[in-house]
């Protein structure tokens, strides 16, 4: 029998695919694994939350950049079996992951620097919420439209409206209502317009595609699946 070895993963159930290392390269498996059923390695690393000015002034925009660069000089690097389509699979991951870290990092300046969020082009719809926040329009008119709006499902809107209310009456309010708006305002309105939204469906289907021609060339088992709660 030629020699097999085995690459396992997670997802949602347990699967193991058995292949001939003397045809294969486990890392390029293993990084193929990874590609079609995570996790995944072309995910933007994020960002941390800022509800008031103590949060704001922590944050580290030059931080977020280094990592993202980093998590797309990796991406770019990584080596896959070679199956019809994956290179295009690839760039379109990356390209994905290059526009949630631009939405991150313009997200993360845009609370100190507010005209930078117009810096995100695709989300140029959301540009009334920067003009309130520059003070070209009506900061508190905004605001108040922006909270009544979020706090309309909360199980008590009174309430929900009432305690944003008080924290625009503080003495530093008038930059609460801005960080506000920064996040429930055109953070809400432009991650619609994210990479990751609007080519959701042609993304999966490429990666469906590639799923179809990886279960042809290699033997997967699924061992086990998580019991439901």
């Amino acid at each position: 029998m030629p020699p097999s070895g085995r690459c396992p993963w997670d997802s949602g159930c347990r699967f193991t695919v058995r292949y001939d290392p003397a045809k294969h390269d486990e890392t390029r498996l293993r990084n193929t694994v990874r590609l079609l059923f995570g996790p995944s390695d072309f995910d933007s690393p994020g960002t941390l939350p800022a509800f008031d000015p103590k949060a704001v002034a922590a944050l580290d925009a030059d931080k977020i950049d280094r990592a993202c660069k980093a998590t797309l000089d990796a991406a770019a690097r990584l080596e896959f079996i070679a199956l019809p389509g994956i290179d295009d699979y690839r760039r379109a991951r990356v390209a994905e992951l290059k526009d949630s870290c631009d939405f991150d990092l313009v997200q993360t300046r845009g609370f100190k620097t507010p005209s930078t969020l117009r810096d995100y082009q695709p989300a140029a719809a959301c540009a009334r919420f920067v003009d309130a926040i520059e003070g070209k329009t009506d900061l508190q008119q905004m605001f108040r439209q922006t909270v009544d709006k979020g706090c309309a499902d909360n199980a008590s809107p009174k309430a929900c409206v009432a305690r944003y209310v008080a924290e625009a009456q503080k003495p530093d309010g008038q930059e609460r209502m801005r960080i506000y708006l920064v996040n429930f305002g055109w953070s809400n309105c432009a991650i619609n317009y994210n990479l990751r939204n609007t080519g959701e469906k042609k993304m999966e289907a490429m990666r469906s595609a590639l799923e179809t021609q990886f279960r042809k060339m290699f033997k997967v088992k699924q061992d086990k699946c998580e019991e439901a709660d």
